[in-house]
Protein backbone atom coordinates (compact mmCIF):
# COMPACT_ATOMS: atom_id res chain seq x y z
CA UNK A 1 0.00 0.00 0.00
CA UNK A 2 1.58 3.58 -1.03
CA UNK A 3 1.35 6.29 1.12
CA UNK A 4 -0.80 9.29 0.92
CA UNK A 5 0.01 12.26 -0.50
CA UNK A 6 -0.40 14.66 2.83
CA UNK A 7 2.26 11.78 3.89
CA UNK A 8 4.63 11.36 0.96
CA UNK A 9 4.95 14.94 0.42
CA UNK A 10 5.65 16.11 3.80
CA UNK A 11 7.66 19.42 3.87
CA UNK A 12 10.93 18.78 5.36
CA UNK A 13 12.43 21.92 5.33
CA UNK A 14 11.37 24.96 5.86
CA UNK A 15 11.27 26.63 2.34
CA UNK A 16 9.14 23.21 1.58
CA UNK A 17 6.27 24.55 4.05
CA UNK A 18 3.23 25.87 2.24
CA UNK A 19 2.62 29.67 3.21
CA UNK A 20 2.94 31.04 7.08
CA UNK A 21 5.89 33.21 5.81
CA UNK A 22 5.81 34.99 9.02
CA UNK A 23 6.86 31.93 10.89
CA UNK A 24 9.18 30.41 8.80
CA UNK A 25 11.38 33.42 8.59
CA UNK A 26 11.48 34.36 12.29
CA UNK A 27 12.13 30.58 13.01
CA UNK A 28 14.73 29.92 10.83
CA UNK A 29 16.77 33.12 11.92
CA UNK A 30 16.58 32.37 15.10
CA UNK A 31 18.40 28.54 14.33
CA UNK A 32 20.67 30.52 12.11
CA UNK A 33 21.53 33.05 14.94
CA UNK A 34 21.29 30.30 17.58
CA UNK A 35 18.50 32.29 19.27
CA UNK A 36 15.88 29.06 20.28
CA UNK A 37 13.45 29.55 22.47
CA UNK A 38 12.96 26.98 25.33
CA UNK A 39 9.17 26.34 24.58
CA UNK A 40 6.85 27.76 21.69
CA UNK A 41 3.13 27.55 20.65
CA UNK A 42 2.08 26.28 17.51
CA UNK A 43 -2.04 26.95 17.19
CA UNK A 44 -4.21 27.47 14.40
CA UNK A 45 -6.41 25.26 11.95
CA UNK A 46 -5.80 21.90 11.32
CA UNK A 47 -3.71 21.37 8.16
CA UNK A 48 -1.94 24.38 8.43
CA UNK A 49 1.79 22.80 8.72
CA UNK A 50 1.98 22.91 12.81
CA UNK A 51 3.10 19.37 13.24
CA UNK A 52 5.35 19.25 10.10
CA UNK A 53 6.87 22.98 11.27
CA UNK A 54 7.31 21.22 14.91
CA UNK A 55 9.62 18.43 13.04
CA UNK A 56 11.56 20.81 11.00
CA UNK A 57 12.77 23.25 13.58
CA UNK A 58 13.28 19.85 15.77
CA UNK A 59 15.66 18.77 12.62
CA UNK A 60 17.07 22.31 11.98
CA UNK A 61 18.51 23.00 15.87
CA UNK A 62 20.32 19.33 15.59
CA UNK A 63 21.23 19.01 11.86
CA UNK A 64 24.91 17.87 11.93
CA UNK A 65 25.94 19.23 8.96
CA UNK A 66 24.10 22.96 9.62
CA UNK A 67 26.15 23.02 12.59
CA UNK A 68 29.39 21.87 11.33
CA UNK A 69 29.09 24.37 8.62
CA UNK A 70 28.27 27.71 11.20
CA UNK A 71 30.89 26.43 13.92
CA UNK A 72 33.67 27.10 10.24
CA UNK A 73 31.31 30.43 10.05
CA UNK A 74 30.48 28.50 6.16
CA UNK A 75 26.76 29.46 6.51
CA UNK A 76 24.24 31.81 8.19
CA UNK A 77 21.00 29.68 6.69
CA UNK A 78 18.78 28.06 9.40
CA UNK A 79 17.37 25.02 7.51
CA UNK A 80 18.36 21.55 7.64
CA UNK A 81 20.77 19.70 5.20
CA UNK A 82 18.12 16.89 4.67
CA UNK A 83 21.30 14.49 4.28
CA UNK A 84 22.60 13.96 7.71
CA UNK A 85 22.57 11.48 10.01
CA UNK A 86 20.68 13.54 12.53
CA UNK A 87 18.16 15.15 9.65
CA UNK A 88 17.34 11.25 8.40
CA UNK A 89 16.99 9.89 11.67
CA UNK A 90 14.09 12.79 12.62
CA UNK A 91 12.59 12.30 9.05
CA UNK A 92 12.16 8.47 9.88
CA UNK A 93 10.92 8.76 13.18
CA UNK A 94 14.29 6.87 14.67
CA UNK A 95 15.66 9.90 16.89
CA UNK A 96 15.35 9.12 20.50
CA UNK A 97 15.89 12.56 21.10
CA UNK A 98 12.60 14.27 19.64
CA UNK A 99 9.91 12.56 21.09
CA UNK A 100 6.55 13.37 19.68
CA UNK A 101 3.45 12.74 22.09
CA UNK A 102 -0.36 12.97 21.29
CA UNK A 103 -1.72 14.44 24.20
CA UNK A 104 -5.39 13.52 23.00
CA UNK A 105 -4.30 10.03 24.02
CA UNK A 106 -1.85 10.89 27.04
CA UNK A 107 -4.15 13.03 28.94
CA UNK A 108 -3.10 11.78 32.27
CA UNK A 109 -0.57 13.33 34.81
CA UNK A 110 1.47 10.07 34.97
CA UNK A 111 1.65 10.07 31.31
CA UNK A 112 3.37 13.24 31.50
CA UNK A 113 5.58 12.59 34.46
CA UNK A 114 6.94 9.68 32.97
CA UNK A 115 7.02 10.36 29.40
CA UNK A 116 8.27 14.06 29.67
CA UNK A 117 9.15 15.34 33.31
CA UNK A 118 11.24 12.61 34.13
CA UNK A 119 13.06 11.68 30.28
CA UNK A 120 13.94 15.64 30.41
CA UNK A 121 15.94 15.49 33.24
CA UNK A 122 19.06 13.55 31.13
CA UNK A 123 20.96 14.86 28.32
CA UNK A 124 20.12 13.77 24.48
CA UNK A 125 21.75 10.33 23.49
CA UNK A 126 23.34 11.95 20.39
CA UNK A 127 21.32 15.05 19.58
CA UNK A 128 22.51 18.71 20.76
CA UNK A 129 18.74 19.20 21.86
CA UNK A 130 16.25 17.20 23.73
CA UNK A 131 12.80 18.11 21.75
CA UNK A 132 9.42 17.55 22.72
CA UNK A 133 6.50 17.91 20.35
CA UNK A 134 3.10 17.87 22.14
CA UNK A 135 0.32 17.26 19.93
CA UNK A 136 -2.82 18.50 20.29
CA UNK A 137 -2.06 19.98 23.53
CA UNK A 138 -5.48 21.13 24.93
CA UNK A 139 -6.42 17.90 25.73
CA UNK A 140 -3.81 17.38 28.68
CA UNK A 141 -5.94 17.49 32.12
CA UNK A 142 -5.52 20.50 34.48
CA UNK A 143 -2.99 18.35 36.88
CA UNK A 144 -1.10 17.27 33.92
CA UNK A 145 -1.03 20.89 32.82
CA UNK A 146 0.88 21.57 36.30
CA UNK A 147 3.27 18.84 36.20
CA UNK A 148 4.55 20.15 32.72
CA UNK A 149 4.43 24.02 34.27
CA UNK A 150 7.10 22.60 36.82
CA UNK A 151 9.76 21.85 34.33
CA UNK A 152 9.24 24.44 32.06
CA UNK A 153 9.72 26.81 34.31
CA UNK A 154 13.13 25.70 34.71
CA UNK A 155 13.52 23.65 32.13
CA UNK A 156 16.92 21.46 31.31
CA UNK A 157 19.77 24.31 29.01
CA UNK A 158 19.13 20.56 26.10
CA UNK A 159 15.26 20.58 26.02
CA UNK A 160 12.96 22.27 23.63
CA UNK A 161 9.00 22.40 24.20
CA UNK A 162 6.71 22.56 20.91
CA UNK A 163 3.05 22.46 21.86
CA UNK A 164 0.74 22.00 18.43
CA UNK A 165 -3.20 23.02 19.09
CA UNK A 166 -6.41 24.08 17.31
CA UNK A 167 -7.55 25.62 20.25
CA UNK A 168 -4.90 27.88 22.23
CA UNK A 169 -7.68 29.58 24.07
CA UNK A 170 -7.81 25.82 26.23
CA UNK A 171 -3.98 26.11 26.86
CA UNK A 172 -3.45 27.51 30.62
CA UNK A 173 -2.36 31.13 30.76
CA UNK A 174 0.80 29.95 32.95
CA UNK A 175 1.73 28.26 29.97
CA UNK A 176 1.57 30.63 27.14
CA UNK A 177 3.24 32.93 29.15
CA UNK A 178 6.29 30.95 29.26
CA UNK A 179 6.28 30.39 25.29
CA UNK A 180 7.06 32.12 21.97
CA UNK A 181 3.55 31.91 20.04
CA UNK A 182 2.55 31.43 16.23
CA UNK A 183 -0.42 31.23 15.20
CA UNK A 184 -0.92 29.65 11.77
CA UNK A 185 -3.02 31.05 8.99
CA UNK A 186 -5.21 29.67 6.54
CA UNK A 187 -3.22 28.88 3.23
CA UNK A 188 -4.39 31.17 0.37
CA UNK A 189 -5.84 29.80 -2.82
CA UNK A 190 -3.02 30.79 -5.05
CA UNK A 191 -0.29 29.06 -2.74
CA UNK A 192 -2.86 25.94 -2.12
CA UNK A 193 -2.83 25.70 -6.07
CA UNK A 194 0.41 26.04 -6.75
CA UNK A 195 1.07 23.27 -4.09
CA UNK A 196 -1.26 21.04 -5.78
CA UNK A 197 0.32 21.72 -9.12
CA UNK A 198 4.04 20.54 -7.54
CA UNK A 199 2.25 17.43 -6.73
CA UNK A 200 0.31 17.01 -10.02
CA UNK A 201 3.70 17.31 -11.52
CA UNK A 202 5.33 15.22 -9.32
CA UNK A 203 2.83 12.50 -10.09
CA UNK A 204 3.10 12.25 -13.81
CA UNK A 205 -0.69 13.87 -13.89
CA UNK A 206 -2.10 16.75 -15.41
CA UNK A 207 -4.99 18.48 -13.64
CA UNK A 208 -6.93 21.60 -14.99
CA UNK A 209 -6.49 25.05 -13.60
CA UNK A 210 -10.50 25.51 -12.99
CA UNK A 211 -9.82 21.81 -11.12
CA UNK A 212 -7.10 23.03 -9.04
CA UNK A 213 -8.99 25.95 -8.29
CA UNK A 214 -12.05 24.23 -7.03
CA UNK A 215 -10.17 21.80 -4.74
CA UNK A 216 -8.38 24.75 -3.24
CA UNK A 217 -11.59 26.06 -2.98
CA UNK A 218 -13.07 22.87 -0.82
CA UNK A 219 -10.13 22.34 1.19
CA UNK A 220 -10.78 26.04 2.74
CA UNK A 221 -7.51 26.57 3.63
CA UNK A 222 -6.31 23.51 4.78
CA UNK A 223 -3.55 21.63 3.38
CA UNK A 224 -4.24 18.13 4.39
CA UNK A 225 -7.32 18.35 2.82
CA UNK A 226 -6.77 19.14 -0.42
CA UNK A 227 -3.82 16.75 -0.50
CA UNK A 228 -6.88 14.20 0.25
CA UNK A 229 -8.99 15.25 -2.34
CA UNK A 230 -6.48 15.28 -4.93
CA UNK A 231 -5.27 12.24 -4.34
CA UNK A 232 -9.10 10.95 -4.48
CA UNK A 233 -9.08 12.43 -8.20
CA UNK A 234 -5.77 10.74 -8.85
CA UNK A 235 -7.66 7.23 -7.89
CA UNK A 236 -9.78 7.36 -10.86
CA UNK A 237 -6.90 6.47 -13.11
CA UNK A 238 -6.90 8.99 -15.77
CA UNK A 239 -3.88 10.83 -16.55
CA UNK A 240 -5.75 13.93 -17.59
CA UNK A 241 -7.91 15.50 -15.25
CA UNK A 242 -10.54 17.80 -16.42
CA UNK A 243 -13.62 19.30 -14.92
CA UNK A 244 -15.91 16.73 -16.14
CA UNK A 245 -14.27 14.19 -14.73
CA UNK A 246 -13.26 15.72 -11.89
CA UNK A 247 -17.40 15.97 -11.23
CA UNK A 248 -17.62 12.35 -10.58
CA UNK A 249 -15.33 13.61 -7.16
CA UNK A 250 -16.04 16.76 -5.94
CA UNK A 251 -19.08 18.04 -4.85
CA UNK A 252 -21.20 19.43 -7.35
CA UNK A 253 -22.07 23.32 -6.54
CA UNK A 254 -24.07 25.93 -7.70
CA UNK A 255 -21.96 28.76 -6.19
CA UNK A 256 -20.58 29.85 -9.29
CA UNK A 257 -24.45 30.51 -10.37
CA UNK A 258 -24.99 31.97 -6.85
CA UNK A 259 -21.74 34.40 -7.62
CA UNK A 260 -23.33 35.66 -11.04
CA UNK A 261 -26.77 35.86 -9.77
CA UNK A 262 -25.39 38.47 -7.18
CA UNK A 263 -23.38 40.66 -9.96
Amino acid sequence: MGLALYRKYRPQAFNEITGQEHIKLTLERQVATGKVAHAYLFSGLRGTGKTSMARILAKAINCFDRTAKQQDSRTTTGEPCKQCESCKMITEGRALDVLEIDAASHTGVDNVRETIVETAKFAPTRFKYKVFIIDEAHMLSNSAWNALLKIMEEPPAHVIFILATTEAHKVPLTILSRCQRFDFHRIRPADMIERLKFIATAEKMKVTRPVLEEVARLAEGCVRDAESILEQLFSLGEKEINEEIASLILPRTSMPYALELLE
